[in-house]
């Protein structure tokens, strides 16, 4: 299933070491990015908060002095190129985790429309229907968040939202119930594979600007540091030589064993 390696992505995002000044911490990169790259792109950061990326040249320096605003910048060199590359698939994660969620909600909003008419529901099923029902209303409270605290949710949903709907995948299933059956026949009806289908092709687009950006990455290291980034040649040699769509995320989601 093409969204237990998005799981398998973020369950990996938690191990990352977090720097000691909060400034350059992953979090207030991906804040900056979402607002230079990514508010045009979705509108779930279109309210995103006043951290901006600008670049950091002479006239930048003599002025930060006298800029009463100048602690809410984010300085886009302040990174190593690494880890700029790391923040940029942070982000776009972020825009995955966010098409995930959206349309994931309006799919079990949908399974628990088409439960109202069941005569006699049992009490498992009625439980996994609240689970639905409940991740449904934490969805609706997502729009009501900060840009600061939405991020981090939609990542938590993203794992949630995998975890409900593998649970009536009869086929990893040994002994799949009459419940499981049910809903995951009505998972279907209701969008979950063209769900599976569209984040694959938004993954896809992705993964050729991301390449392209390890690209230039790598070409920049001298062949000393490229032997320091063995591991990470390997891992793209790997990725490229991959053909299959649903192998390819799974190898992708290696990418971030790099940085643990």
């Amino acid at each position: 299933m093409l969204l237990y390696y998005l799981l398998v992505s973020l369950q990996l995002i938690s191990v990352f070491p977090q720097a000691s000044d909060s400034s350059r911490s992953p979090d207030a990169f991906k804040e900056a990015q979402l607002r230079t790259e990514s508010a045009a792109s979705t509108n779930a950061y279109n309210n995103a908060n006043n951290n901006i990326i600008i670049a950091h040249d002479e006239n930048t320096s003599s002025n930060s002095g006298n800029n009463n605003n100048s602690g809410n910048k984010v300085y886009a060199d302040e990174w190593s190129e690494r880890d700029k590359l790391l923040f940029y698939t942070l982000e776009q994660f972020a825009l995955l985790s966010n098409f995930t969620v959206e349309h994931g909600t309006e799919v079990l909003r949908n399974v628990l429309k088409d439960a109202v008419t069941l005569m006699e529901p049992t009490a498992s099923l009625l439980a996994h229907l609240g689970n639905f029902s409940d991740f449904v209303a934490r969805a609706d409270n997502v729009k009501k968040l900060g840009e600061d605290e939405k991020v981090g949710e939609l990542y938590d949903m993203v794992v949630l939202f995998t975890e409900l709907v593998e649970r009536h995948n009869t086929t990893a299933l040994e002994n799949a119930t009459t419940e499981n059956m049910y809903l995951e026949m009505s998972l279907k009806k209701n969008g979950l594979d063209k769900l599976q289908v569209d984040f694959l092709e938004r993954f896809l687009v992705f993964s050729e600007k991301f390449n392209a950006r390890v690209d230039s990455y790598l070409a920049k290291l001298t062949a000393e540091q490229r032997a320091s980034e063995r591991k990470m040649i390997e891992w793209q040699r790997a990725f490229n030589a991959e053909t299959d769509s649903e192998k390819k995320v799974e190898i992708f989601a290696k990418f971030f064993e790099l940085y643990a």
